[in-house]
């Protein structure tokens, strides 16, 4: 029975994830497309901010760039499982990779009272960049003229997720194992997928008419059910 859920959810998650690259296309079409009109001013401050993490963290954050990772990797359990599926939070441990010993390998954990391990919070590390969805959602708050320190900070953010991922997304990884590799790299790039598909469509519109998250997931979501449509009338 549990190979069968297995074999059906893997095909849900290849589903989604052929809609969300193919969504993602859209969204690059879309920004393509705000450069032609010169509407690129919140793509511009996010590309600023993204060089701006690379310098920074090479001259600032070299020492300390591995146990912030780690502590983002735990900070992402313990806020989808404590925060979104309301699990009780017993311990967060964060420690650097410098202080491992030959029988320990594990930088960090987060326990609490699950069960049983939920795909939602055992990948949520590699599937969420929340930090940025939280500047994202405080852009909602900022006048237009103060829209080039916000989309900076957000693209600062997104780059430091880049590097978790970078480090986090391998095959050996618990997490990863525990869900199955194959299950959990179609589930990980099919939310990288859309949460970068939602960042880019928020920093779109320009400064005398910006998009906001809401504008941005009501985009997204109108344009893939036009998309799926489309593709069942293909079938």
């Amino acid at each position: 029975m549990q190979k069968l859920w297995r074999f059906i959810t893997s095909l849900l998650f290849i589903i989604t994830l052929i809609i969300t690259a193919f969504e993602f296309y859209r969204c690059a079409q879309s920004v393509y497309n705000s450069f032609i009109v010169k509407e690129y001013q919140g793509y511009l401050w996010l590309g600023i901010g993204m060089v701006a993490f690379i310098i920074i963290a090479a001259i600032f954050f070299r020492k300390n760039l591995d146990i912030m990772q780690t502590m983002t990797h735990e900070g992402a359990h313990m806020l989808v499982g404590g925060l979104f599926l309301r699990k009780k939070i017993y311990e967060f441990n964060a420690k650097s990779s410098e202080t491992l010993t030959q029988n320990d390998n594990t930088l960090g954990f987060v326990s609490s009272n699950a069960q049983s391990a939920n795909i939602f919070s055992t990948l949520a590390p590699y599937m969420l960049p929340y930090i940025t969805f939280a500047m994202v959602f405080f852009r909602l708050m900022i006048k237009n003229e103060c829209l080039p320190i916000i989309d900076f900070i957000i693209g600062f953010t997104l780059m430091f997720h880049f590097t978790c991922w970078k480090k986090d997304m391998r095959t050996d990884q618990s997490d990863i194992q525990r869900c199955g590799v194959f299950r959990s790299y179609l589930f990980i790039w099919t939310f990288i997928f859309f949460n970068l598909a939602i960042i880019l469509y928020s920093l779109g519109g320009g400064m005398t008419e910006p998009v906001n998250i809401i504008q941005a997931n009501v985009e997204w979501f109108s344009q893939a059910w036009i998309d799926i449509k489309w593709l069942i009338s293909l079938v």
